[in-house]
């Protein structure tokens, strides 16, 4: 339910209040955080569990990539309530939006690692992982921005909010169905759009 339903509507709520340029400035912190942060903190829970329950190595950085990114929406709304330099709010709040995507990748590239008989009955290797990774996050980008133009471009077509609110939910919906058909990232897909039509959808297509 939430894997497949609720993450992808928080992270598009998330994602429409982020200003764009803020983030774009930012960018390679950003990505270095929900990429190789999430990474280290997988590998540092994962090993702490397996040193101290002894469960097997795969299967206890299943648990790490499944416990390290941050909840978008909580990190969003503690933001409000704080006072915090922009420059930090912006890496904050870009990290917790595409660490979940990123979690999500590698997720499922160690449980297939951990448990390849619930696949295909074939276990997954280094470069299998890497490729695994670069199609599910960059696919996830690309379809992303390619649903949020053509939502953009629908929503620029009318002036009545009621179908304006209507075309984002099913963007979201049709974007996350998409994404699991076409094997890429959903979590990041939604992110992608989310961007496009918080920035340049409510800013040049919707109505007040």
């Amino acid at each position: 339910a939430v894997m497949d339903g609720m993450l992808s509507f928080l992270l598009f709520a998330g994602a429409l209040h982020v200003d764009f340029h803020d983030l774009a400035s930012r960018k390679w912190t950003i990505g270095l955080l929900a990429t190789v942060g999430v990474l280290i903190s997988t590998a540092i829970v994962g090993l702490g569990m397996h040193w101290i329950t002894g469960l097997p190595l795969a299967a206890a950085l299943v648990f790490g990539a499944l416990i390290s990114p941050t909840d978008p929406v909580a990190v969003l709304g503690i933001l409000k309530t704080v006072e915090v330099p922009k420059s930090l709010e912006v890496k904050i709040a870009g990290e917790s939006l595409f660490n979940d995507g990123v979690g999500v990748v590698v997720f499922l590239i160690l449980v297939a690692i951990a448990f390849p008989a619930a696949g295909d009955g074939e276990a997954i290797g280094l470069a299998g992982g890497l490729e695994l990774f670069a199609v599910e996050a960059l696919g996830g980008a690309a379809l992303g921005a390619a649903m949020g133009w053509t939502a953009y471009r629908l929503i620029r077509r009318v002036d009545e909010y009621t179908l304006e609110v209507t075309v984002t939910v099913a963007l979201v919906m049709l974007t996350h169905t998409l994404a699991g058909r076409l094997h890429v990232s959903g979590p990041i897909a939604v992110v992608v759009a989310g961007l496009f039509i918080g920035n340049h959808g409510v800013r040049y297509g919707m109505s007040e």
